[in-house]
Formats: C-alpha cells, sequence, structure tokens
C-alpha cells in the first residue's frame, strides 16, 4: 500500500493505491488520522485493488473520528470490486463514497 497526502488550504486529499488489508492497516490509520486544521478529508481509492475487513474497519474509525472532530469526509474513484465489498458490507450506508473528485468535493461543502 502507498498513501500519497496533499493538501490545499483546509482540504487534505489521501491517495491510496494497493492492497488495505490486516498487514497495513494500523499503517493507513496513522497517515491518515485528521489532524489541526482539517476540514475536510477525500480519499482517492482508484487505485486501490483491495480492501479487507481490516481495511474497512480503518475506514469507519476515520469516518468516525472525522465526524467527531468535524471534518468532512468522503471517499470516491472506487474500483467496481473494491465498491462491491462496500456495498455487500454494507458500508456503502455508512460513508459517503462519491465517482469522482469533484463530487467528493461538492459532498463535503457545508450547506446553509
Amino acid at each position: 500500500m502507498e498513501i500519497n497526502k496533499s493538501i490545499e488550504g483546509s482540504e487534505t486529499l489521501f491517495k491510496v493505491s494497493g492492497r488495505l488489508d490486516a498487514s497495513n492497516a494500523n499503517e493507513f490509520t496513522e497517515q491518515v488520522a485528521p489532524a489541526e486544521g482539517m476540514a475536510t478529508a477525500l480519499i482517492d481509492f482508484s487505485d486501490l485493488e483491495y480492501i479487507s475487513s481490516a481495511g474497512l474497519r480503518c475506514i469507519l474509525k476515520m469516518a468516525k473520528d472525522c465526524k467527531a472532530q468535524g471534518v468532512s469526509f468522503a471517499l470516491f474513484g472506487l474500483r467496481p470490486e473494491v465498491a462491491q465489498i462496500f456495498t455487500i458490507s454494507g458500508f456503502n450506508l455508512i460513508v459517503r463514497i462519491c465517482g469522482s473528485l469533484d463530487e467528493a468535493r461538492a459532498a463535503s461543502v457545508p450547506k446553509g
């Protein structure tokens, strides 16, 4: 697994590639944890080949941590095989999943 992080203002974009499983779940959790000044966390999974139940737990933890800290959170660009894992597990009902970066940004803008 490889994670590339870019910050633009209060938006943090994480591009994850490879496999997210038990062998690297702790590393993922440490690298994507919400940080001071972060208002939006977006994760690009377009290069993610596989996610295991350990990886799904990491996503759930991040979603909970973001919510607790008032950080908007979304995933985007899921490959069909990864999207299927999210659907089968019901995680598509728990976390915001968008088709593209633009959709994720638009979905993360506070309404009002």
